[in-house]
C-alpha cells in the first residue's frame, strides 16, 4: 500500500513536471523534446502502476502489466536527449525513429510471448536477455556521447564556466540515475529467475521511484534547469555590476619569489595599487572600443590608462593568469557575446563580427571563441535565439 502511494505521488510529481518544462522548453537550452517524452513516459508508468492497488478492475490491473513494458523505449528516449542537447537541436528528426525499431519489436515479443511454441519461461529469460544487451549498450552510447561532447566543454569566462558546469552535472546526475534505474531492474529480474517467479521486474521498484523522485526534485529546485533562463546572459548582466567582473583572470597577491631586481622595485611601487590598477584596465577593457583594434599593443592600453607600460608588464606577469595576448583575446569574446546578445547578427555575417570586435580574420574568432566559450559562435547564437527574440 506504501509503496503505491509512493508511485502515484511519484507519477503526479512528474506530470506535474513536464507541464512545467513543456512550457518553457522553447528558451530553455538544457530541456528539449525528448527529456518531456522521458519524464512523461517514465511518470504516466508511475502513476498508473500505484493506481492497480486502488483500481479493483481486473480490466485495468491486467491491461497495464501487459503493455507496461512499453516503458522500454525511454532507454533509447534518453540517448536521444543526450544527443540533440550537445548538438543544440531542439526540433524531432525522422532518423532517430531508427532507435526505436528494436524496443518495439522486444516490447512486441513480449506482449506475444505465450503464442510461441517454446517454453514461456525460456522465452521470458531470452527475451529479458536481449533487454540488457540492449540497455547496455545504450547506457555505453550515452556515456560515449557525454564523455566527448558535453562533459569536455570548458570556457575561460568564469559565467561560461558556470553555465557548462551546471549542464554537466546535471547530465551526470540523469545519467547515473538512469545506470541505478537498470540496475535495480537487473536485480529484481534476477531475483524473479532465482526463486522461479513469473518475471515482470517489479520487485524493488520502489527503488526505482526514490530514484526517480530526487531526479525531479533536482529538476524542480533548479530554476536554471526547470525554466531555463539563461544563465550566462544573467551572469554576465550581475558581472557588470561586481566590483571585478573577470574576477577569476586576476590574481590579486601572488607568492612568487622574484629575482629580478627591476620587479623587486616595481613590485614595491605596485602592491598597493594592485586593485585599482585592475578595475582600471577592466572598466577601459569592457567598454571595448579599444580592443576592437586589431593591432592593439600593451603599450597601446598603458598610454590610454596613464599607467607606466612597466607596471601593466609585470601586472599581467605576476597577478594574471593569462598573458596580455590571452586577454585580448578574452575581451573580444566578450564583446562579441554582447553583440550577439543585442542581436548583431540579425543584419550581419559572422566574418563581418570577428572583424568589428577585433580580429583579423573569422578563423582565429573561430578558435577563440570556441576556446573562450566552450562553443562555436553560431552554436552559442542558435542556442540563445529564442532567449533574444523574447
Amino acid at each position: 500500500m506504501l509503496s503505491n502511494l509512493l508511485f502515484i505521488i511519484t507519477g503526479l510529481i512528474g506530470l506535474i513536471t513536464t507541464f512545467l518544462i513543456f512550457t518553457n522548453y522553447k528558451s530553455n537550452r538544457i530541456m528539449n523534446l525528448y527529456i518531456i517524452l522521458f519524464i512523461l513516459i517514465i511518470s504516466l508508468r508511475f502513476f498508473l502502476s500505484g493506481l492497480t492497488n486502488f483500481i479493483f478492475d481486473s480490466n485495468f490491473r491486467t491491461t497495464y502489466f501487459k503493455y507496461s513494458n512499453f516503458s522500454l523505449v525511454v532507454i533509447p528516449i534518453c540517448y536521444l536527449y543526450f544527443k540533440n542537447l550537445s548538438e543544440n537541436y531542439r526540433k524531432l528528426n525522422s532518423k532517430d525513429l531508427l532507435h526505436f525499431i528494436f524496443p518495439v519489436a522486444l516490447f512486441l515479443a513480449m506482449i506475444y510471448r505465450e503464442h510461441f511454441d517454446f517454453d514461456s519461461k525460456q522465452i521470458e529469460i531470452i527475451l529479458y536477455g536481449l533487454f540488457f544487451i540492449f540497455a547496455i549498450t545504450y547506457i555505453i552510447l550515452c556515456f560515449q556521447m557525454l564523455r566527448t561532447t558535453i562533459w569536455i566543454r570548458k570556457g575561460d569566462i568564469k559565467v561560461i564556466q558556470q553555465q557548462n558546469k551546471l549542464i554537466n552535472n546535471w547530465t551526470l546526475f540523469l545519467f547515473i540515475g538512469l545506470i541505478l534505474t537498470i540496475f535495480r531492474l537487473f536485480i529484481s529480474i534476477s531475483t524473479e529467475i532465482y526463486f522461479g517467479e513469473s518475471i515482470k521486474g517489479h520487485s524493488y521498484q520502489w527503488i526505482s521511484a526514490l530514484i526517480w523522485l530526487t531526479i525531479l526534485f533536482k529538476i524542480l529546485r533548479s530554476p536554471e534547469i526547470l525554466y531555463g533562463y539563461n544563465v550566462l546572459h544573467q551572469k554576465i548582466n550581475e558581472n557588470k555590476n561586481n566590483t571585478l567582473v573577470l574576477n577569476d583572470i586576476w590574481k590579486k597577491s601572488t607568492n612568487i619569489e622574484l629575482n629580478n631586481e627591476q620587479h623587486l622595485v616595481l613590485k614595491e611601487k605596485i602592491d598597493s595599487n594592485i586593485i585599482d590598477y585592475i578595475k582600471e584596465i577592466e572598466s577601459i577593457s569592457l567598454k571595448y572600443e579599444l580592443f576592437r583594434n586589431s593591432k592593439l599593443t600593451i603599450s597601446d592600453l598603458a598610454n590610454s590608462l596613464k599607467i607606466p607600460k612597466s607596471h601593466l608588464s609585470y601586472l599581467f606577469k605576476y597577478h594574471s593568469t593569462i598573458s596580455f595576448s590571452e586577454y585580448k583575446k578574452v575581451i573580444r569574446i566578450h564583446d562579441a557575446i554582447n553583440q550577439i546578445e543585442q542581436n548583431y547578427l540579425k543584419n550581419n555575417t559572422l566574418d563581418s563580427l570577428s572583424k568589428k570586435v577585433g580580429f583579423t580574420s573569422y578563423n582565429p574568432f573561430f578558435t577563440s571563441f570556441k576556446e573562450i566559450a566552450g562553443v562555436s559562435p553560431l552554436e552559442y547564437f542558435k542556442m540563445n535565439k529564442v532567449d533574444f527574440e523574447q
